[in-house]
């Protein structure tokens, strides 16, 4: 199934010339379809839904495949971040003082959430903006999205703050309560995963300033659409790691049962494999995510809202 996003975008391309148009429509049609009719009929009914989104997703993310290249950024970016990091600690001899000292310890948690939560909304906020701008029949690049990102920079580092004093406060409150901080984390990292789960959006394209009102934004758009956001947020994750499946089968074979260039040859495929699941996890949630948002602040069904009901798609019952 194709959204109708994709056949305004290329209208006038297609009106000047009928057989063109025909043969697109038929095409991505079709590869719609045949990716639904592989994947559907074997999962459950309850997570069906949320993999069509996924489906009609994947057809914009086609539409627009250079916007991989920006959770690949995030990627390296992190990565980068990290490495410096450890190259500073071991110039600085603090290494054994992170397993011994808690300050140590807990300052290096504090950069380690900080860093993967500001860079991580960075690139996830200029992946939205270019899918909006996408769903408006634009023509977004990647350095359009990276602008978007680095004008609400200042809200990105307020929220990568917030996020990191949490993640480290609940760190230490499951280290130092045992099992019952266990379940008080487990049931603190349910309900901000909830709450926030519009927060990018909220961030770069809402008009909403300070990580209050931010968040108060984000926690009632989920509320009003906790079912599509739950049957979505399944549905890309089951489809990705499905993808992800022969990949992680790649890595333990590699691992465990050869050696030599063949060991290599599998853990390198193996590792690529993983590697553009998480991107395109990562991509294809961004895409749904501003879906939602929209539909949720303006009711507009757009990506892969365009061609259905939402209420058809999400039904009470």
């Amino acid at each position: 199934m194709i959204t109708s996003t994709y056949y305004t975008a290329h209208r006038v391309r297609n009106e000047s010339d009928p057989d063109l148009g025909a043969r697109n429509a038929s095409r991505d049609t079709s590869l719609g379809v045949n990716i639904q009719n592989v994947l559907l009929p074997t999962v459950p009914s309850k997570y069906r839904r949320g993999l069509t989104l996924t489906v009609d997703s994947l057809v914009l993310f086609r539409r627009r495949p250079s916007l991989v290249v920006l959770p690949l950024l995030s990627l390296l970016a992190v990565g980068s971040a990290f490495a410096l990091l450890g190259a500073v600690a071991f110039r600085y001899g603090i290494v054994d003082s992170l397993f011994t000292n808690d300050l140590y310890q807990y300052g290096a948690l504090f950069c380690v959430f900080a860093i993967s939560s500001s860079v991580a909304t960075f690139f996830n906020a200029a992946v939205v903006h270019c899918a909006a701008r996408t769903f408006d029949d634009e023509e977004p690049s990647v350095w359009d999205g990276l602008a978007a990102a680095w004008r609400v920079r200042r809200r990105i580092a307020v929220w990568a703050v917030v996020a990191a004093t949490l993640g480290t406060v609940l760190y230490i409150i499951d280290e130092k309560f045992g099992a019952v901080g266990s379940l008080a984390r487990l049931a603190f990292d349910l309900a901000w995963a909830l709450l926030t789960y519009f927060i990018v959006p909220v961030i770069v394209l809402g008009d909403a300033d300070g990580i209050r009102r931010q968040l108060r934004r984000s926690g009632s758009l989920f509320k009003q659409t906790w079912g599509e956001s739950v049957s979505a947020t399944l549905g890309v994750s089951l489809a990705f790691f499905i993808v992800a499946v022969p990949g992680l089968a790649l890595l333990c074979t590699g691992y465990f049962a050869l050696h030599g260039t063949l060991a290599v040859a599998a853990l390198a495929g193996g590792g690529l494999i993983v590697v553009a699941a998480i991107v395109g996890s990562q991509t294809v949630t961004a895409i749904v995510r501003t879906a939602l948002y929209r539909y949720a602040t303006t009711g507009d069904r757009v990506g892969p809202f365009a061609a259905r009901d939402p209420d058809a798609i999400f039904p009470d019952n």
